[in-house]
């Protein structure tokens, strides 16, 4: 999927809509690899207790960033995350840790966290930083607009979790909705 230059947005302007339906569109022009990528990667999430959701998000943003690069994505890619075990490993805890943590003092900590650590994952798997070097730069970023970070990381769990209306169902189809546009804002923003 190649993005003609003119949909792309300019620096400093943190278009929720855009990224939203950037991600869906991935999504949706793309559903087998995603859908099916998605649905085994959630069930060994489940299997793992949400060990391993360091692994899950990874792999979408691996697929956004093959994406954004003109190149096809195939299930396999699902699962691009397991390359690198460890880091992957380690960011998806610190991330989890860190928001389920602030969720015990409210919601609305946690939401707060996820904004600063926005950037984390991906930097961990596509860039290769280490934990301490994909904090500062998530949280250096996301300072720029906090508030957008903050509120787009809400827009994106009520979107990636919305399917568990369905009796958990719908999960599968909406959790990498919000995953790709999360990582739609990454390619933006600290992709290039």
């Amino acid at each position: 999927m190649n993005q003609d230059p003119a949909s792309q947005i300019p620096a400093n302007n943190f278009n929720f809509g855009f990224y939203i339906k950037d991600g869906f569109t991935m999504v949706k022009e793309n559903p087998v690899p995603f859908l099916i990528g998605n649905l085994i990667l959630m069930l060994i999430n489940m299997l793992t207790m949400g060990v391993l959701v360091g692994h899950w998000y990874a792999g979408i943003y691996a697929m956004v960033n093959k994406l954004k690069k003109g190149e096809t994505i195939e299930i396999g890619d699902a699962f691009a995350g397991f390359n690198d075990f460890i880091p992957n490993l380690a960011a998806g805890i610190v991330f989890s840790l860190c928001v389920g943590i602030a969720s015990l003092f409210c919601i609305i900590p946690a939401f707060i966290v996820g904004g600063i650590l926005f950037y984390l994952i991906p930097l961990v798997a596509l860039r290769k930083e280490t934990i301490s070097n994909a904090i500062k730069i998530s949280k250096n970023e996301a300072m720029k607009e906090l508030v957008n970070h903050i509120l787009f990381f809400l827009i994106v769990s009520v979107i990636s979790f919305a399917g568990t209306i369905l009796c958990g169902v719908g999960v599968f189809l909406t959790f990498p909705i919000g995953v790709a546009a999360m990582a739609s804002v990454y390619e933006d923003r600290l992709g290039k």
